[in-house]
């Protein structure tokens, strides 16, 4: 009995050890495999990675003309961005400049927006008002030749914006306008760009506040405080806000906004990543209760869209006009080579109840196209969708 009791512990022995054997023979393979796999991976990334460098190499030595590298790197970061989707794109010194300025909301210059004009010099697309340029009298369609004697001929308009910025005496500017060359002279300063603007409308007994945002800058929300504050005090009984034609922005600045109006923990909106879904809520105490009716057209996009969604199921709010964009990602940028700019699609947005509308848009509560009359002459007292707007309010 002992005898067999022990040959049975014997084999039982030998069936764990080979199973412990067989089991770590199989971890070993599978391990092995996964390795080699994984090594397989690095190496066909590194080797067409290798392929772009062979390539860049080639076309160095072997294109029949010079080759300027800088634009054949900004090429191909440029070519990698253009198989994304549409708002994945690459921003070149100039442009991106232009973007830093409309985005922050300020900049130290003169007051101009400037385009390059091949062989001829700068040429002038927009005077900020109440600007130095502006008080100089420097009109758009103007061409600057050159700056402090230095011509402008062979150069553009990132150079120009650069120049400017690095200066902090009087410039002297030298216009060509209408065939004549004129002379003026601009002191830099700080310049604020406005993205805000209000008006205030008293009918039938009721003050209604108007508040238009072109645009959600980097100072938009502290602007539109500072507008909202004003109209409050001169005791506002409900408020339209215009976010028509206006394509989006920093959306930190949408939800300040949207904060001074939303009850505490209600979801602004949410954002979806790869691996996540965030509810952005409102954390601040601050609210309002008055009516508040929404303009947007199909120029409105992003963030716009995303505070239109939020008056429209959290307030139940009108919204008045027609359908907007339909922009439902958030985009984030991140700087490339030399003082370029990448934006690169990160999440796509959803509305307070879960409503991903990319592509589609916000269908407004109450749609009213705009009137022909308008078209020709925006006024206050031709626009038919806030003359609807202030009617929905009153109603």
């Amino acid at each position: 009995m002992f005898k067999s009791n022990k040959r049975l512990i014997d084999i039982v022995i030998v069936v764990l050890i080979s199973t412990f054997i067989g089991m770590l023979s199989g971890a070993i393979v599978i391990y092995t495999l996964e390795h080699k796999k994984e090594k397989a991976n690095k190496y066909t990334e590194v080797s067409k990675i290798k392929e772009i460098d062979d390539m860049y190499n080639t076309i160095v030595n072997e294109y029949y003309d010079e080759v300027d590298k800088d634009k054949l790197i900004e090429g191909a970061v440029s070519g990698m961005l253009s198989v994304l989707d549409s708002y994945t794109s690459y921003m070149n010194k100039s442009a991106t400049t232009s973007f830093n300025n409309k985005m922050n909301g300020e900049y130290y210059g003169v007051g101009l927006e400037v385009l390059t004009v091949e062989d001829s010099g700068i040429l002038v697309v927009n005077v900020i008002k109440d600007s130095p340029s502006d008080n100089a009298g420097i009109k758009e369609n103007d061409i600057i030749t050159s700056v402090n004697d230095e011509t402008l001929k062979d150069k553009d308009a990132a150079y120009f914006s650069s120049l400017v910025s690095k200066t902090k005496d009087e410039m002297k500017l030298v216009v060509l306008r209408n065939g004549r060359e004129l002379n003026f002279s601009v002191a830099p300063e700080k310049i604020i760009i406005p993205s805000v603007s209000t008006n205030m409308f008293n009918l039938e007994g009721k003050k209604i506040g108007y508040i238009k945002i072109s645009i959600f800058a980097a100072n938009t929300a502290s602007q539109f405080s500072e507008k909202l504050t004003k109209l409050e005090e001169n005791g506002i009984d409900a408020l339209v806000i215009d976010v028509r034609d206006n394509s989006g922005g920093y959306l930190s600045n949408a939800t300040t906004i949207l904060e001074m109006f939303m009850n505490k923990g209600e979801i602004l909106y949410s954002t979806e990543s790869k691996t996540s879904t965030i509810n952005r809520k409102d954390e601040t105490e601050e609210h309002r209760d008055y009516k508040i009716a929404v303009l947007v057209n199909n120029a409105s996009a992003s963030a716009s869209e995303i505070l239109a969604a939020c008056f429209m199921e959290n307030k139940n709010s009108e919204i008045i006009g027609i359908t907007t964009y339909g922009k439902g990602t958030v985009q984030e940028t991140i700087d490339v080579l030399d003082g370029s700019k990448a934006k690169i699609t990160t999440k796509k947005w959803l509305t307070p109840k879960g409503n991903w509308i990319n592509g589609t848009g916000i269908t407004p509560t109450i749609k009213v196209g705009v009137s022909e009359a308008y078209v020709q002459n925006p006024t206050f007292d031709n626009d038919n969708q806030l003359e609807a707007a202030i009617k929905s309010i009153l109603n």
